[in-house]
């Protein structure tokens, strides 16, 4: 049976993608807590900013395949976002070249500042510069690129869950519960993904196609403002937001991308899944 290790198996993403690849192979999970890692990982305890850990792990495993899930998301300080997104990623990049593994990493769709949607799979990146999280990511992309051309990246969007709220709606909820006014910007586009579908895509890329490099958006198919998307988790979930919910418009906000549309060539000739919001709630209430 192949093995695979999975970095930041701890976070949401993982959550849904460890089982996907636990039905084909072994999964090493690594994350700073291994006492959190899905059941059907390995679990190891690893930070990736410490190179020398890292690559005694990897070297140890000889993984067929490595999944680069962890991330300093926003919200987090920008002194972590740059360990983690860009030195870290290097580090997980070089451990794959030392073992000739496959590599799969996943990036964001905040790589693109927002201002020529929408975006090819091989667009260049072109973060907005004071967005410390798309400029971490862009330059993590940078150096898988150089360590391991042969390496996938996969550029997504909002990624949420039917069975587990994701972290932007609990985030919503802990405000409303606090009593706040929800304040959803009405023209700021993206394509949510749907955890499962995305960690079918990305176990497939891991496994299967294996002759795919560079980049590649994985997505939603549906495009639709952070308002309706809010709405419609908040709604999903049960949560009451009557009187406080606010529209706003995103234009004009230091390092906030308006429109992140993008283009799905590559996923849809490889017939990988990309449902839509719409289409995934509907299999949710049926």
């Amino acid at each position: 049976m192949k093995k695979v290790i999975i970095t930041g198996a701890s976070g949401y993403l993982s959550q849904a993608l460890i089982p996907v690849v636990a039905k084909r192979a072994d999964v090493i999970g690594l994350a700073r807590n291994a006492n959190v890692i899905h059941s059907q990982a390995n679990a190891i305890s690893v930070d990736i900013t410490d190179r020398g850990a890292l690559l005694d792990i990897v070297k140890t495993e000889q993984p067929d395949a490595i999944i680069h899930c962890a991330a300093c998301n926003p919200g987090g300080s920008d002194e972590d976002m740059f360990a983690i997104n860009e030195i870290g990623t290097g580090h997980v990049a070089e451990a794959s070249r030392e073992t000739d593994c496959r590599l799969v990493a996943v990036s964001s769709d905040t790589v693109f500042n927002g201002h020529a949607a929408p975006y090819a799979d091989d667009a260049p990146t072109s973060p907005l510069p004071e967005n410390a999280y798309a400029v971490s990511k862009a330059r993590g992309e940078a150096l898988i690129r150089s360590y391991m051309p042969s390496a996938i990246i996969v550029r997504t969007s909002l990624i949420y869950g039917t069975q587990t709220m994701d972290r932007g709606t609990e985030g919503f909820v802990k405000r409303l519960n606090a009593g706040d006014t929800l304040k959803l910007f009405t023209d700021v586009i993206r394509q949510p993904v749907e955890c499962t579908a995305l960690s079918q895509s990305i176990c497939s890329l891991a496994l299967d196609h294996l002759n795919e490099s560079g980049t590649m958006n994985i997505v939603g198919d549906e495009s639709m403002s952070r308002y309706e998307f809010g709405v419609r988790m908040l709604d999903h979930w049960n949560i009451d937001y009557a009187d406080r919910l606010e529209a706003v418009s995103g234009v004009g906000i230091a390092g906030l991308p308006i429109d992140l549309r993008v283009v799905m060539r590559r996923a849809k000739e490889l017939e990988l899944p990309t449902p839509g919001v719409s289409a995934v709630l509907s299999r949710a209430i049926s």
